[in-house]
């Protein structure tokens, strides 16, 4: 045992605490038993002296040798001394000393005799001058006709007294040693009822503070330790629930990082990688994710963000710049963005440095604006047109009929150019709109077929071109969007009837597949030149005017984009296949739905 344990402390503290008790006990046993003592002894000393007045008041008077011969005999081998005197003080008897050698008593020193004498009892203490020991006397009157003739006297040695109070004191002193002994078991034993649950706590207290949160203090009852055990459990159960809890949201916050498309990059203040996402390592080309804990200089070559990171260290404050960069997948636009963290954590994270890639974004805007500045130029011409004939028909005389038939066709082409770029930039904006639902229904192919026969009959035959629209598979049916389909072949078949030459031809053909639906529209126009196959798609491209074989007919250049858009949002691809006199093949696969897109 530890000599400065809590069980020996508890053992010594226990002790000190029964044996303090004990000595207190102890104490005022021995004060109350011998004055209990005391007070008996008196008393009996006390009755002793009253019967032998009674008796010698009965049988007086007597010889002296009789009186002498009787106080021996009544006190024999005991260690009381018997006494009787006469009234003029002389000794007429006593049971340790013989009378004749033995002094008148009736002296101022004797106050127990001279009491006696005068009819009252006596009390003294003091040394025997016939013996030599030191004596407690009692002494009372002996009374004949109402006359005082005699005393007798009873003497107990203050050493037969000491010696009883010695056998109370020794009979309590081996007492307290037993009591000691015992109460040595009764603390060991206590200490260690106290110790062992104090100990499970402690254990299970070290238990939780090394991490080992499975650990549980079994303490049974209802006392303040069973509770100290049972707040204990709880707090462990609360901070494991807290850990867990930190935990899972720890790994969530991982999770988020490492799948942001923005790239994160945490660092301290002296700039070394505390966090970066694999965004971060694809956008900036980092060698490898493990480049936590190394510099920022090592594990990246852009000045322009070590120069951001620097600019944040020294101001404190928020920081943002666009840099261009060289990759693998060409040019890329990134935005940086960097902000100071104020943390009291010499570790912590202190500067946040997030990249985000906005090329795509960047694209958009720059697309948009071709797009209003394309959109204004197309509109601008036939808008031109129309006022100049306008202003011409104003200035012509009434009976000018061919110029005015001449003004009214230019006026009805190019209002009619007007209502097909209004009417594709509505189609395009539907293209364009993601969040339009699919309306998923059953497609006659068949039918189909004969919609797009005769809704385009007309044109061909104003254009003097063959149309020729084919389906297989008699009586089947295809599950996809309806309107988006219906757009797919407006803007092929009239695309392919407006740059197709007179007598030429336009064949569409819809076949059904295993993967899908397939949709092919060839013509026999002049083709497409390999350097512009690319931008065919594009908002409001144009071939040149030749293609078409006729320089009145020009298109908006929004069918084909319009269709790559529909396509897209049907989940299908588009393949063209074109070269300079061998007219131009375009086909469309439109895939299966898939099984939860409901039929309406």
């Amino acid at each position: 045992m530890r000599r400065h344990s809590f069980l020996w402390k508890l053992f010594v503290g226990n002790m000190l605490m029964m044996g303090l008790i004990l000595f207190v006990a102890a104490f005022f046993s021995y004060k109350y038993l011998n004055a209990n003592y005391q007070q008996e002894s008196q008393d009996n000393q006390d009755r002793l002296a009253k019967i032998a007045k009674l008796y010698f008041q009965n049988t007086w008077p007597q010889p002296t040798e009789k009186i002498d011969s009787e106080c021996k005999q009544l006190f024999a081998n005991l260690p009381i001394r018997l006494t009787v005197i006469a009234d003029d003080g002389r000794v007429l008897g006593d049971s340790k000393a013989d009378p004749v050698t033995m002094e008148n008593h009736k002296t101022e020193d004797r106050s127990e005799i001279i009491s006696a004498l005068r009819g009252e009892p006596g009390r003294a203490i003091r040394a025997s001058e016939t013996l030599g020991i030191k004596f407690r006397y009692f002494t009372e009157p002996i009374e004949k006709d109402g006359k005082v003739v005699g005393a007798v006297r009873v003497a107990m040695p203050i050493r037969a007294i000491a010696e009883g109070r010695n056998i109370i004191r020794n009979a309590l002193l081996w007492a307290a040693l037993a009591a000691v002994g015992v109460a040595i078991i009764i603390a060991w034993m206590l200490s260690w009822i106290w110790h062992k649950p104090i100990r499970r706590i402690m254990e299970t207290a070290r238990e939780i503070a090394a991490g080992n949160l499975a650990t549980k203090a079994y303490v049974r009852g209802n006392d303040e330790l069973a509770q100290l055990a049972a707040a204990l459990n709880e707090m462990r159960e609360s901070l494991a629930s807290q850990i867990k809890t930190i935990t899972t949201q720890r790994e969530h916050l991982s999770v988020i990082v490492r799948n942001l498309r923005e790239g994160v990059i945490a660092l301290d203040r002296k700039g070394h990688i505390i966090l970066l996402n694999s965004a971060a390592v694809s956008l900036l080309a980092i060698d490898s994710e493990d480049a936590t804990g190394l510099p920022l200089q090592s594990a990246v070559r852009l000045p322009d963000l070590l120069d951001l990171f620097q600019q944040v260290c020294e101001t404190n404050k928020p920081a943002n710049k666009q840099i261009e960069i060289e990759t693998n997948h060409g040019l890329r636009i990134l935005d940086l963005h960097a902000a100071d963290f104020a943390t009291s954590s010499p570790d912590g994270i202190e500067i946040l440095l997030v990249i985000r890639d906005i090329t795509e974004i960047a694209r958009a805007a720059k697309m948009k604006a071709d797009f209003v500045a394309n959109a204004s130029h197309e509109l601008r011409t036939p808008l031109a047109t129309i006022r100049a004939a306008v202003d011409s028909m104003a200035l012509l005389e009434s009976d000018d009929k061919e110029a005015l038939a001449k003004f009214t066709d230019m006026l009805n082409r190019h209002v009619a150019r007007l209502e097909d770029m209004t009417k594709d930039l509505l189609d395009l904006n539907i293209a364009e709109t993601t969040g339009r639902p699919l309306n998923i229904v059953e497609i006659d192919i068949t039918g189909l077929g004969e919609w797009a026969t005769n809704h385009f009959a007309r044109s061909a035959q104003e254009k003097k071109v063959k149309l020729k629209v084919t389906t297989q598979h008699q009586d089947s049916t295809f599950q996809s969007d309806m309107t988006w389909i219906k757009l797919i072949l407006q803007n092929l078949i009239d695309n392919a009837i407006k740059f197709t030459p007179p007598e030429g031809l336009v064949e569409c053909e819809m076949k059904l597949q295993d993967e899908g639906l397939l949709i092919r529209v060839a013509d026999t126009g002049c083709g497409i030149p390999a350097d512009i196959r690319d931008k065919v798609f594009e908002r409001f491209f144009q071939a040149e005017s030749s293609r078409a074989g006729d320089s009145k007919i020009r298109g908006t250049g929004l069918g084909l984009a319009i269709v790559k858009h529909a396509t897209e949002r049907l989940g299908g691809t588009i393949n063209l296949e074109s070269s300079p006199g061998n007219g131009t093949v375009i086909a469309v696969n439109i895939p299966k739905p898939p099984n939860k897109t409901p039929v309406r």
